[in-house]
């Protein structure tokens, strides 16, 4: 089958989760046989490259010089549609597989007018949510938020510097009504829409998309071994000593600070956090104030090809806060390495954990369940389960056949 992925950005030029998911993906049907290209956007020359056996091509979108914000909305989709068009003169696939939010609207467009088929992974809340969070700020589903609804939380989201911010917003709102209708119409023209989670599955449903358009496909990883590694021994943290991993962007959504509020209760636990973000000030001050400064350790960003060493001295991965992580890529990749996790009982987290088995589901953001949860971990019995479960539910080879049957419409292979 020829297959054509499209991204608005693609690994490694962005290395963020859904970027090394888009590879793994590719990768996956490289290997299963199909005749696969990459289309991704830059503003560079235009540049075609082989990585891992996936032939990818990363054309120049054009920029709006006034109008900077614009130049990632609208006018994106109109750039990224025209030059899909262009390269379809080169490729011509069976199918389109919109690997990202932001390619759904031009994708959309471009299958309108040629009449090949696309489907899209939905590996987030950006084409049904204004403030992109999946979330409002009282923590309840804004998946298709709309009214006052809406506009009291773009109001919070960006009106809160000033008269002027104020103004911006409330235009901002507006605008969001024509901008919304071009991510559902894109939406709409799928063949299917392939949430990465339960969850989101849900979400659309009451938003009235019909079940059998809709099929949860998860995004792939594969079991990975430990490796040595003299991390424990460069901060300073003593053999017999608990580590507790968080890798990733630092927020106060991200809930950092449960795990130091926690720590208090851990005698013998240090936290390691790999990763940048404004708000690890916050958690420093945090730290110093209740008296565990000494067992907080801040590394700053870790390459993910990196990341393997700071798995391996991890006894449990935690993510505490109230983010909307659609499906966490770290806390696929510590069951990769066969770690135990905890998160929060929310969003894609109970698609990876089975509660009591490869971790624990949160039920509060207290830190004190947090630091019970984090006694209750049995590191080998857990981390062993947490590998089978990758095996039989993330591998490749099981998200590549299951893709396969979104395309040909097999549903007899279709992940539930």
């Amino acid at each position: 089958m020829k297959i054509l992925y499209v991204s608005r950005r693609y690994w490694p030029d962005v290395i963020g989760g859904g970027q090394i998911s888009a590879h793994q993906i590719a990768k996956g049907m490289v290997k299963a046989g199909h005749d696969v290209r990459v289309l991704t956007f830059h503003d560079k020359p235009r540049k075609d490259e082989i990585l891992d056996g996936v032939k990818i091509t990363r054309v120049p979108i054009r920029k709006l010089k006034l109008f900077r914000r614009f130049s990632n909305l609208e006018w994106m989709y109109r750039e990224m549609k025209l030059k899909t068009l262009s390269f379809l003169k080169e490729f011509k696939p069976d199918v389109m597989h919109a690997l990202n939010s932001e390619s759904i609207p031009s994708i959309g467009a471009v299958s309108r007018k040629t009449g090949i088929p696309f489907v899209a992974t939905i590996n987030g809340p950006t084409p049904f949510c204004f403030i992109q969070q999946g979330n409002d700020s009282r923590g309840n589903n804004c998946f298709g938020c709309k009214g006052w609804r809406r506009f009291s939380e773009t109001m919070l989201t960006w009106g809160n510097k000033g008269v002027i911010s104020k103004v911006s917003a409330f235009l901002f709102w507006i605008y969001s009504y024509p901008h919304m209708r071009v991510y559902e119409k894109g939406a709409r023209t799928a063949k299917f829409l392939l949430p990465v989670s339960k969850d989101i599955k849900r979400r659309l449903m009451k938003m009235g998309y019909e079940e059998e358009k809709l099929r949860v496909i998860h995004n792939p990883i594969a079991v990975n071994k430990k490796v040595n590694s003299n991390v424990k021994k460069k901060l300073g943290i003593k053999p017999t000593e608990k580590v507790l991993l968080f890798a990733g962007r630092v927020t106060e959504s991200k809930g950092v600070q449960n795990m130091v509020l926690a720590l208090s209760k851990l005698p013998r636990h240090h936290i390691v956090v790999a990763g940048k973000g404004d708000f690890i000030g916050k958690i420093q001050e945090l730290a110093k104030f209740i008296g565990v400064s000494k067992r907080v350790h801040f590394v700053g960003f870790v390459a993910n090809e990196k990341l393997n060493q700071y798995y391996s001295i991890a006894d449990v991965v935690i993510m505490a806060g109230t983010f909307y992580e659609s499906l966490g890529r770290m806390l696929l990749e510590a069951c990769s390495f066969g770690v135990p996790i905890i998160a929060t009982d929310s969003a894609g987290n109970p698609d990876i954990i089975e509660n009591g088995k490869n971790g624990f589901l949160l039920k509060t953001q207290d830190p004190a369940e947090l630091a019970q949860r984090i006694k209750e971990i049995k590191p080998k019995t857990m981390g062993k389960y947490a590998q089978n479960k990758i095996q039989r539910e993330f591998s490749p080879k099981k998200v590549s056949e299951a893709l396969y049957g979104a395309y040909k419409d097999e549903s007899t292979i279709i992940l539930k």
